[in-house]
């Protein structure tokens, strides 16, 4: 397998942290950085509106209980279907 490294600012690091812990207890395996940018690609691919929604309407790094909540919510709508 080919790996290449792309470049992350050090808050986008820790969202893909906490984002690696949430999906890896959620499925019960292990993942690495690159199942969890593959995972959120695929489901921004299937929800285009919300990656807009989330480009056109950055999070400040202390308003992580917005994000929290929006994230809670796009989960709910994805378990009801």
């Amino acid at each position: 397998m080919e790996y290449t490294s792309i470049r992350v600012r050090r808050e986008t690091k820790r969202i893909l942290e906490k984002t690696l812990i949430d999906l890896e207890a959620r499925l019960g395996r292990r993942l690495d950085y690159d199942d969890v940018i593959r995972i959120l690609a695929q489901r921004a691919r299937g929800k285009p509106e919300l990656l807009m929604l989330l480009t056109q309407n950055p999070i400040e790094e202390h308003d992580t209980d917005k994000a929290q909540r929006l994230l809670r919510r796009e989960r709910e709508r994805d378990t009801r279907l």
